[in-house]
């Protein structure tokens, strides 16, 4: 059975897990789940400040502080996703071995726990949309019923990366530090703190072997832009989700045995 339907037909321990992590994350605080709203309204403020009064953005990329908080917020979701995913099993590891849980839940919670944390936050980018809306910066359009297919998608990818530095960092100590600079290389190297038409067309091509670049220009088109997703963006984005899927799955299934015993 693939990891992603056993995960599926475990969708309530998936859900338990996820609560935990909300509840685990927030436990203590006196804002507790406020913190959601509170910590990306703060980015945002930032940005707004910042390319305001300091720096000149693009003139076709205005108002920048909304193009780079789009960006930066679905980044947020990739690099927290893919970081807990790496240490989940060292982490659960007592509730593996005890337990006959399927070890695809881990990961899947890992993804979905900061998936919920993106949901929570995009009210604020919803609200920065339609403040933008009414001083006329931008015009927000039917392109944005977009967004939610492309963070579907998104979030297959990430869950069969999950997958894989999972469990690859059970056997090999050095997969947290080398999924930590690949991460920050990605960053750089992804269309979060700029616009794909910004790119030279010469090195569009392999900008584009990024797994996640074709996704952050669809977050830009939808989110800030407001046009139709390209067609072959769109084939893009589901290969890259389906071959994650595949390439997860294949190392997943060749080191599952062995989890419970090395976590």
């Amino acid at each position: 059975m693939h990891p992603l339907r056993r995960a599926l037909s475990q969708r309530p321990l998936v859900l338990a897990l996820t609560r935990r992590e909300l509840s685990a994350r927030y436990r203590g605080g006196a804002l507790g789940f406020l913190w959601s709203f509170v910590n990306p309204l703060l980015l945002l403020l930032v940005y707004a400040t910042v390319f305001r009064l300091v720096f000149t953005p693009r003139a076709d990329v205005r108002p920048y502080a909304l193009f780079l908080f789009s960006g930066v917020l679905v980044w947020g979701f990739v690099s927290a996703a893919l970081h807990d995913a790496v240490e989940t099993f060292r982490a659960n590891g007592p509730l593996l071995r005890k337990t006959t849980v399927a070890p695809e839940v881990f990961p899947a919670a890992c993804v979905g726990a900061r998936l919920a944390h993106l949901l929570l936050a995009l009210p604020v980018l919803a609200g920065a949309i339609g403040w933008a809306a009414v001083r006329g910066s931008v015009r927000p359009g039917p392109a944005m019923l977009a967004f939610p297919l492309v963070l579907v998608l998104l979030a297959l990818t990430v869950f069969g990366l999950a997958l894989a530095v999972s469990a690859l960092a059970v056997h090999f100590g050095d997969v947290r530090d080398i999924v930590a600079n690949l991460l920050t290389l990605a960053f750089f190297l992804t269309p979060v703190l700029y616009p794909m038409s910004s790119v030279p067309e010469r090195f569009r091509p392999w900008l584009r072997a990024n797994p996640f670049a074709t996704f952050f220009s669809g977050v830009h088109d939808t989110l800030f832009f407001f046009r139709p997703i390209p067609a072959n963006d769109w084939a893009w984005m589901g290969g890259t989700a389906a071959v994650c899927l595949v390439a997860g799955a294949a190392i997943f299934e060749r080191l599952r045995d062995t989890l419970a015993e090395e976590a």
